[in-house]
């Protein structure tokens, strides 16, 4: 399975959907190949700047008219936002297209518009709610006496042993102690008797910050800043760019259903097809062939009449996942029909193991059984919604359910790896199918990446959209709002989580180009 992937300061794993191209299963492998790539939404600074970034990519390339066409989603994207903060007055500092140094700009609407030399980003940049260069100041502050105040405290080895086990459990608690002891000064000063006292010299003072608690936060009241806009208001904000993005794949696929060449509808059959010859060494050589159709497996469908190519590939992981579990010696019953047959045969077969670690398998790639191509096409406006509505729909589904599976997989360790491709590969295709002047295939790929950027913006991870309205969505049910440190903190460590994915992207895209 291959994964595509846009990345710039961090990345993310979907698929958009490809359901109109039937595409061959290994049978060892759980979903069937897919285009894939990411978005990422904050400053890698963010507890300096709030920003809503878009279609990030790593690396340079030359594709112009495939930049293009990215960068025009971004726009749409972004545009997303912005819309959203002004519609309900909020104060924005800055939207951008493309990313790294400016080329030019203007001003309107007392917001600044800037084009930026790299086209692989974009963001809108809102105002902080605090001013972030005096609370770094005085966090730096408190970090450096904290490391003073540890330094000085004498530990034993048993105990810096411990302390370094627990990750300074030991220190964290002697400065606790410390500031007690430091607040209870404060308040003996402030009785009469206080005067009197004369204070040892051997009592050295206790700093003020001693540790990121003494730092606090005075954030701004201003109700015009994002931050201090009612929960409801932010989470139409924050998910405008993904709603955009929607939009967008859905006027495209109305304008090809309403007054273009139409839509393809893939018609798929019930059942399996081999496509290829069983291996010699394999359980189905000598009892498969290419071409066979499975339809079912102990008495049990691989899929249902006519099924959607969604379920199609459903079908066809759980009969692969089937395989897997089968017990070692254990026999299964295939019904299969030949090609040319009118009837299915029985079939009897064990699994076998290619190597001693490797799962059960019986040696053939699968694909849907696909039909024919439909094309969908109504001249009427009213019906012609309804078949955008849901196209898009169950494309968005397609690409939702893609990621998950995707995801579960690397996290379960099942199956083989995706292999992931990133930006490189990414604007590579596009220029392929730029390249082709076939604009309603390019406009059926604008849909597609469009609809994989708001998927994966939606994906509940601290650098995406998701992640910020998860937030906000605590903030609706408890009524309070998540620390703005602990969002900045978990933002920064997904966004370094996400630097490292995207840097393996990178590896692999300049090793495919030098067939490495």
């Amino acid at each position: 399975m291959r994964l595509w992937l846009i990345v710039l300061l961090g990345s993310a794993l979907t698929r958009l959907s490809t359901a109109f191209v039937p595409y061959p299963h290994h049978q060892r492998t759980s979903a069937s190949s897919f285009l894939n790539h990411n978005h990422q939404r904050k400053s890698i600074k963010p507890q300096l700047t709030t920003c809503l970034n878009a279609l990030p990519l790593a690396g340079v390339a030359t594709a112009v008219p495939a930049l293009t066409l990215l960068a025009g989603i971004i726009l749409i994207h972004e545009s997303g936002h912005y819309l959203a903060a002004r519609y309900f007055g909020m104060k924005v500092d800055e939207f951008s297209i493309g990313i790294g140094p400016k080329l030019f700009g203007f001003k309107a609407f007392g917001d600044e518009f800037n084009l930026r030399l790299l086209p692989f980003g974009g963001y809108v940049r809102f105002p902080e709610n605090y001013n972030a260069t005096a609370v770094r100041l005085l966090e730096s502050t408190a970090m450096e006496n904290a490391k003073a105040f540890d330094s000085k405290q004498e530990l034993d080895a048993a105990a810096k042993l411990i302390n370094t086990l627990t990750l300074g459990s030991i220190d964290e608690k002697r400065r606790k102690q410390a500031k007690q002891l430091r607040d209870e000064q404060k308040k003996a000063k402030t009785t009469w008797w206080a005067r009197f006292q004369t204070r040892k010299s051997e009592d050295a003072p206790i700093p003020e910050l001693l540790d990121l608690d003494d730092v606090v936060i005075d954030f701004y009241d201003d109700p015009d800043l994002l931050q201090n806009r009612p929960w409801f208001q932010r989470a139409v904000v924050i998910s405008g760019g993904v709603i955009f993005n929607l939009l967008l794949a859905w006027s495209i696929y109305f304008g090809q259903i309403n007054f273009g060449p139409g839509l393809p509808q893939p018609i798929f059959d019930s059942g399996a097809v081999v496509t290829t010859t069983p291996r010699s060494n394999t359980a189905a050589n000598g009892l498969l062939r290419q071409g066979d159709v499975i339809l079912s497996m102990n008495g049990r469908s691989i899929t249902d009449a006519r099924p959607s190519a969604i379920d199609a590939e459903k079908g066809i992981s759980s009969f692969i996942s089937s395989i897997r579990s089968t017990a070692d010696g254990d026999s299964i019953k295939l019904s299969v029909l030949h090609p040319g047959d009118k009837s299915p045969v029985n079939i009897a077969l064990k699994p076998t193991r290619v190597s001693e670690k490797s799962p059960s398998t019986i040696g053939v790639m699968l694909a849907p059984n696909f039909v024919k191509s439909e094309r969908i096409q109504s001249k009427d406006i009213i019906k012609a919604s309804r078949l955008a509505t849901d196209y898009t729909v169950r494309l968005t589904k397609a690409t939702a359910g893609g990621i998950s599976s995707a995801l579960t997989g690397i996290v379960k360790g099942q199956g083989e790896a995706p292999q992931v491709t990133g930006p490189i590969g990414l604007v590579r295709t596009g220029s392929e199918i730029v390249a082709t002047r076939d604009w309603s295939t390019v406009l059926m790929f604008a849909a597609a990446i469009s609809i994989n950027l708001g998927v994966v913006n939606a994906l509940p991870f601290p650098a995406l959209d998701g992640g910020q309205l998860l937030f906000i969505l605590a903030e609706a049910v408890t009524g309070r709002k998540v620390d703005q440190r602990v969002q900045e903190g978990l933002t920064g460590a997904a966004i370094f989580f996400l630097l490292l994915f995207s840097a393996s992207a990178a590896i692999g895209d300049i090793g495919s180009l030098f067939g490495l």
